[in-house]
């Protein structure tokens, strides 16, 4: 007979190795200022990494793109373990945030994020392919029709109609104003990486990765009901003439072609969250940074109601209110956004949608902190995107205080579309800001927030922010108190329930016990029974509520919710839960650290807590990555007929099978539908050739009771590695490691040499930069005449830059960096070259060029400038008497295009004329002169022209070079005031410098 012993916090044996520990020198710094020997967290960090990009074990596909999982036979959110989720993406940018900062290599991040922009981010990447080609038709006063949310996928498709009329898009303007255009610029959640499914890439078909897309039949719809579908439907597959959008909307006239995607907005918000801590701890490279901040301009979109209707407009008689602004922002992460457009000869039109269901598993603090605060650096360039997000960040820490429940669980979230339809609220309902409380919001099958995951994920993210705002010293803003709430309570929940070296014991349905035997329902401080398991880690895997929370008043006027319960059930290894969960509790002793100069008694259990969990998970390491076995009792639902089709519905899938196929059967009216259900390999056969299949099959044959539902000989069992869970667990050894391990009395080392630096010639100076390193205390910065030395030392600096103004005019220097601290010197940087000129003050006047570009690849086939003109004078000028020049290489002297994609003025009345330069200058062989007409008008005083986004091209389709052209620089990506880009009126130089 097993021995029971209660779990009791050891307070004494943990406050003694407390003494032993300290967090960091001083209350913050995210910038180490000693670099340590490798700690055993830092190696397995870096040992994990290198799994992860090791091509044998199979992580990544011939494009670059991160599988979902290294197998292939699964079906959760994606049905195909070679899927790839934006999830995976934004987990990959964690992973390189962390190796940048313990190797001082940035490239791979942003390697990682251009891969991002090339194979989930459905823009031009600058191949030419347009794959969002009709959203400039979009109207934000009318983005998109209305058709219901249903109970059941029997249920549809859903009418298309105008029972509500859509209210008006209030962000559409602001960023056409910003960045020339609406061409969305977010992930769209799900990529068929090796072209499983067999549609393709239609809009860019030089990709094999292809846009698809599963979910789209209301909240009742699971994986296993679920018709996956292309993403760029041009109706090549699904019913004729119909592709696939009749089994989702119905309308009068025959579905048109479309393009269409959906954004899931926790993983750009945990994109976002990366590049913070990307630039919190060295990184530097504002290109990739402005790009994090126009992808969390974008995510506003995730704040707003599905139809932009009137947040609590429906509430009491169930007729919603169209929205005429910010009234239909409901200032949380919604679990979707989504956009498209039509193809083809009458593709002339598009729609966009938010999302009207909340979860708080999805919120981002830190992200909403890092878009709002100029702490946070990386507030988007639109007018009120700071302020948004601004209002976010304390409106989703108000959301976490509404959903805690008296245990410290964090329940489900919101909606403001009751049931989908806008219907009236029930008597008694709980409302946070007029919307409805919803304990499993989006989808049902099963619960959206039983499993611990959401808990783990999103509360570590409310830990960062403690740690960051403590940090800061800001121990007393709402926004402190409630973060510190929140996570502080939930830390004292969930470590009731998570083990190392020990097993709890529960009972055959999962439910925890104490020592006498008793199911443990809820309430607080728990004794829970355990027997030793040496080298085993055991964390919560589900939660089940009942309840409600009270109706919220405000911060001030919270009070505890003593009617929402919160009962913790079914132990679990799930390996990617543990790596946030470890991450939450790092955070949090962090924190702790950061307010009060040493760890609280929370805190400090916290800590302990986390370095064993480490410890216990590295046994599970089997070669490939940390991976436990799984049991798979779902997996019957490969073989039940449980996809609907309606009545007389068929059509091709990619695969080249027809869907529904011969073998369905009738649906269950009960439901709501008429028509049929088919399997899971009825749509997809291809997966009978899958490695696993046979296992399943056998399995199922002979263990699965189909009366009983039940495996009477044990369920299927898989090991799976997927690429979000093992960076999780990288990330929480990494993390660990730098919150942690950097205060211990570890043997300190030399700091690696400096990497990407740069030098900038002025009028008698050069101005250096260079990445931070870790653990480095000054950098030395030494000069030659000579390339290559010897080099004489010119000064001794703490921060990465330095401005060397001991130079002559028309003299080359040669410079290199090292980076000093206690132990020695490193190595020198790469050695960058500079050579200071006696620069010529530009003309200025009252007229003045702006100048952005999105084109950051400078070696494609286009180059696209976007300018303004700004009359900063106190007289109107004729457009008709101003030119403008723009220089660059032509690199290979061939007849070129002028196109105008778009200006505010009107394209026909702008010119654009090619003068070769002669002689060549400095970046520059040729010019483009840009004129205007008579229909232009003039310029008003303090007015200006409004986006004026230019594109040339060769006729032969040969690329351009625009590395140094005059006029050209990809950092530009807001409109910035720009001096190589000339302005003449009347024939006379009004702004800017030749070259």
């Amino acid at each position: 007979m097993m021995k029971l012993s209660l779990i009791k916090k050891p307070v004494s044996v943990m406050m003694a190795a407390f003494l032993f520990l300290s967090l960091m020198t001083g209350l913050f710094n995210f910038r180490p200022q000693t670099a340590h020997a490798s700690t055993t967290e830092q190696t397995r960090f870096l040992q994990l990494y290198t799994q992860l990009k090791d091509p044998a074990n199979g992580y990544f596909s011939a494009e670059g793109v991160p599988y979902h999982a290294v197998e292939t036979l699964m079906s959760e959110a994606p049905d195909y373990g070679h899927m790839t989720t934006s999830e995976a993406y934004s987990y990959w940018m964690w992973l390189e945030v962390l190796y940048g900062y313990h190797t001082g290599d940035w490239t791979k991040l942003e390697s990682a994020w251009d891969n991002m922009e090339k194979y989930i981010i459905p823009i031009n990447e600058g191949d030419g392919k347009e794959e969002q080609p009709t959203m400039s038709y979009y109207n934000p006063n009318s983005p998109a029709t209305y058709a219901a949310e249903h109970a059941q996928p029997d249920q549809y498709p859903s009418q298309l109609g105008g029972q509500y009329a859509a209210g008006k898009d209030p962000l559409d303007a602001e960023l056409k104003a910003t960045y020339g255009n609406n061409q969305t610029y977010l992930m769209h959640w799900l990529v068929d990486v090796d072209n499983w499914y067999g549609f393709g890439n239609l809009l860019n078909p030089t990709h094999t990765a292809a846009y698809v897309n599963t979910f789209q039949r209301g909240e009742q719809e699971s994986v296993w009901e679920a018709v996956p579908h292309p993403s760029q439907d041009d109706k090549t597959f699904g019913k004729a003439n119909e592709g696939f959008m009749s089994l989702f909307t119905k309308e009068t006239n025959v579905p048109s072609a479309q393009w269409r995607y959906t954004n899931a907005t926790d993983a750009d918000a945990r994109a976002v969250q990366a590049m913070y801590w990307a630039k919190e701890l060295g990184y530097n490279n504002t290109v990739y940074l402005n790009k994090a901040k126009k992808m969390g301009d974008f995510l506003r979109y995730g704040m707003y109601d599905k139809y932009f209707q009137k947040v609590g407009s429906a509430a009491t008689d169930g007729t919603p209110d169209a929205g005429t602004g910010k009234d239909s922002n409901q200032y949380l992460l919604a679990w979707y956004t989504a956009w498209g457009g039509g193809l083809g000869a009458t593709g002339n039109w598009a729609w966009r949608i938010g999302a009207s269901h909340a979860h708080q598993g999805y919120q981002n603090v830190v992200a909403a902190y890092a878009l709002s605060d100029s702490e946070g650096g990386l507030i988007p360039s639109s007018a009120t995107a700071g302020q948004d997000w601004g209002n976010s960040l304390n409106r989703q820490l108000e959301f976490y205080t509404w959903l805690q429940s008296s245990e410290g669980a964090i329940a489900g979230g919101a909606t403001n579309s009751y049931q989908g339809a806008y219907k009236a609220y029930p008597a008694g309902t709980s409302t946070f800001y007029g919307m409805a409380y919803d304990e499993a919001p989006v989808y049902h099958d099963p619960p959206s927030n039983n499993w611990f995951g959401m808990q783990a994920w999103s509360v570590e993210r409310v830990a960062e922010l403690y740690y960051i705002l403590a940090s800061n010293g800001d121990t007393t803003s709402d926004n402190f108190k409630m973060a510190k709430q929140v996570v502080e309570k939930w830390v004292d929940w969930s470590t009731d329930y998570a083990f190392a070296n020990k097993r709890p014991v529960t009972d055959t349905e999962g439910y925890y016990l104490n020592s006498q035997g008793n199911r443990i329902l809820g309430g607080t401080n728990p004794q829970v029974a355990t027997v030793s398991a040496p080298g085993e880690f055991w964390i919560p895997g589900n939660v089940e509520w009942t309840g409600q929370p009270n109706s919220w008043n405000g911060y001030s006027g919270s009070t505890a919710n003593t009617n929402l319960k919160a009962v913790t059930k079914s132990p679990s290894q799930d390996t990617g839960v543990l790596g946030s969960y470890i991450k939450a509790l790092t955070f949090f002793a962090a924190g702790t650290k950061a307010e009060h100069g040493s760890y609280s008694t929370h805190g400090g259990e916290a800590q302990v807590l986390a370095k064993s969990l480490l410890d216990t998970a590295w046994g599970y390491n089997d070669g490939i990555g940390i991976a436990t076995t799984e049991s798979r009792g779902d997996y019957s639902r490969y073989f039940t007929k449980e996809v609907y089709f309606p009545s007389g519905w068929t059509g091709k899938f990619g695969q080249g099978n027809t869907i529904p196929g011969s073998s369905t059967v009738a649906s269950d009216p009960a439901k709501g539908g008429n028509g049929v259900y088919a399997s899971y390999t009825d749509i997809r056969p291809n997966i009978v050739n899958d490695s696993k299949w046979q296992y399943l099959l056998d399995k199922y044959n002979t263990s699965f009771n189909k009366v009983t539902k039940t495996w009477d000989n044990g369920a299927p069992e898989f090991t799976y590695h997927r690429f979000w869970s093992q960076v999780d667990m990288a990330t929480a050894y990494a993390e660990y490691d730098r919150l942690i391990n950097n205060g211990n009395p570890t043997e300190p080392v030399a700091p690696k040499a400096p990497s990407k630096p740069s030098a900038v010639a002025g009028n008698s100076v050069v101005d250096l930069s260079w990445n931070n390193v870790t653990g480095a205390t000054s950098y030395t910065v030494k000069r030659a005449t000579t390339t290559g030395g010897p080099y004489s030392n010119v000064a001794v600096v703490t921060q990465a830059t330095y401005s060397d103004a001991s130079v002559v005019n028309g003299t080359d220097y040669y410079y290199v960096v090292s980076a000093s601290n206690v132990v020695g010197e490193s190595s020198n940087s790469p050695e960058v070259q500079a050579k200071p000129i006696d620069v010529p003050i530009p003309t200025q006047g009252d007229l003045v060029v702006k100048y952005r570009t999105s084109d950051t690849n400078p070696g494609d086939n286009q180059f696209r400038p976007q300018l303004q003109i700004v009359n900063n004078g106190n007289t109107a000028v004729a457009l008709s008497n101003i030119k403008l020049r723009y220089y660059y290489t032509i690199d290979g002297d061939k007849p070129q295009q002028f196109n105008v994609d778009y200006a505010t003025i009107g394209g026909s009345n702008i010119q654009g004329t090619f003068v070769k330069v002669n002689p060549a200058k400095t970046g520059a062989d040729y010019y483009l002169e840009i004129s205007f007409g008579a229909g232009a008008g003039s310029l008003a005083p303090g007015a200006n022209t409004g986006d004026i986004q230019i594109r040339v091209n060769k006729t032969d389709w040969s690329n351009y070079n625009e590395v140094e052209d005059y006029s050209y620089d990809p950092t530009k990506t807001s409109y910035t005031n720009w001096d190589h880009v000339l302005l003449y009126l009347n024939g006379v130089l009004a702004w800017g410098l030749e070259p």
